[in-house]
């Protein structure tokens, strides 16, 4: 899928997406994103997703309101409202027929196999018994990409992660610098380990010099945030030696900066470049303006020459030695197609806006501000001025 274009759509009232190999979406909060992410999933894997349904004991209608009961399954309990009588889907400018092609598709070959890996914002629910969710083990009514990214976790970790090793860190799975940050930034030297009490297993941090281990209760809200997403980054990168899973060519993050301190943020922009290198496409939903930072300073820096563009992309990512390994890296980082995309709501509609030159100097302030996101602290800083300088004018 090239471009995904959609109208009357949850609280999207129109918009096109033209992705790149990195494309961000931001906005306000409940402005459609995850809607929108998950929209794309399922159209892209509609024969993968209809399968796993079934095959855990999921039905829908075929006669009355096909739509509404295939879309309270997918999205979750209450969710059917999205879909309007004026919704409309266009894949690749031309019209999509949801009913025919998702819902109830019609007789012949359908393809099984999964291309897009989505990571949801929802993920620490996943951990939050110490130990990845059967698919069938969430609440009714749960959507479906929740259950789909837990279930993928547990079948890694009953396959071996971890077993008799350390899951964090561990040789073979990410590169040196990239597993020194995250432990720098994120485990601060404690282990991350399967363990078993006598009873069940467990997923465990076990700090340096520690004599027991920290349940998952007693982890910071940075370390139960990464560790799903960490798990979801190994999914994608079963070692250095095999750049990709499978089939799957496209992932799609939601909100990966929750809990993060602003430097963990950057490092987990240098896990996204390690996506892009390995040749996948990757799709994020954020609410930090550091991510659109390092998105800024990637184009900027694509203008230079490249080893003038590689010291600086050494230095803002922390990196040390540039190593041949990374030196790749971010040398491919500098040739991708960045896009960034704005949902705008506006007197409760959300139209979708293309801000993907991040110019700071345009007189959008959409673009300038970078839909909103770094646009608050200039504007926090004026009303405070002003109130100082009224205050000594008094």
């Amino acid at each position: 899928m090239r471009s995904l274009e959609v109208s009357s759509f949850g609280p999207i009232k129109r918009g096109e997406v033209r992705f790149g190999d990195l494309t961000i979406l931001v906005g306000p909060q409940a402005s459609g994103k995850s809607l929108f992410v998950q929209l794309f999933k399922v159209i892209e894997d509609s024969g993968a997703v209809s399968r796993n349904l079934k095959q855990y004991g999921f039905t829908w209608p075929k006669d009355k309101d096909p739509v509404g009961s295939f879309l309270s399954i997918y999205f979750g309990g209450g969710m059917e409202s999205v879909w309007k009588r004026d919704t409309s889907i266009n894949v690749d400018g031309k019209p999509y027929d949801f009913r025919s092609r998702v819902v109830k598709p019609r007789r012949g070959p359908t393809n099984h196999k999964e291309t897009a890996f989505l990571i949801p914002a929802q993920r620490v629910l996943a951990l939050q018994d110490g130990w990845p969710k059967p698919f069938l083990g969430f609440p009714q009514g749960s959507p479906y990409c929740s259950r789909d990214f837990s279930e993928s976790m547990r079948l890694l970790m009953e396959h071996g992660l971890g077993s008799g090793k350390a899951i964090f860190p561990q040789p073979g799975r990410l590169k040196s610098q990239l597993r020194r940050l995250i432990d720098e930034d994120i485990y601060v030297g404690a282990e991350l380990l399967q363990h078993t009490d006598g009873q069940r297993k467990q997923i465990v941090l076990w700090p340096d010099g520690s004599d027991a281990p920290l349940p998952y209760s007693a982890w910071s809200a940075g370390q139960r945030e990464f560790t799903p997403l960490l798990m979801g980054m190994y999914w994608l990168m079963p070692s250095t030696k095999i750049k990709r899973k499978g089939d799957v060519r496209t992932v799609i993050i939601e909100e990966p900066e929750m809990g993060l301190h602003p430097q963990a943020i950057v490092s987990f922009c240098l896990l996204m470049l390690e996506l892009l290198w390995r040749g996948y496409r990757v799709i994020l939903s954020t609410h930090s303006p550091v991510v659109l930072d390092v998105v800024w300073a990637l184009k900027e820096l694509a203008q230079l020459e490249e080893g003038a563009a590689l010291q600086s992309l050494k230095k803002i990512f922390r990196v040390g030695i540039l190593g041949q390994p990374i030196k790749e890296v971010f040398a491919s980082a500098l040739k991708k197609d960045y896009r960034v995309y704005f949902f705008d709501r506006t007197d409760d509609e959300v139209e979708i806006r293309d801000i993907s030159s991040l110019d700071p100097g345009d007189d959008d302030d959409k673009i300038s501000g970078w839909g909103g996101l770094s646009g608050f602290s200039g504007r926090i800083a004026d009303l405070v001025g002003d109130a100082l300088n009224a205050g000594s004018m008094a």
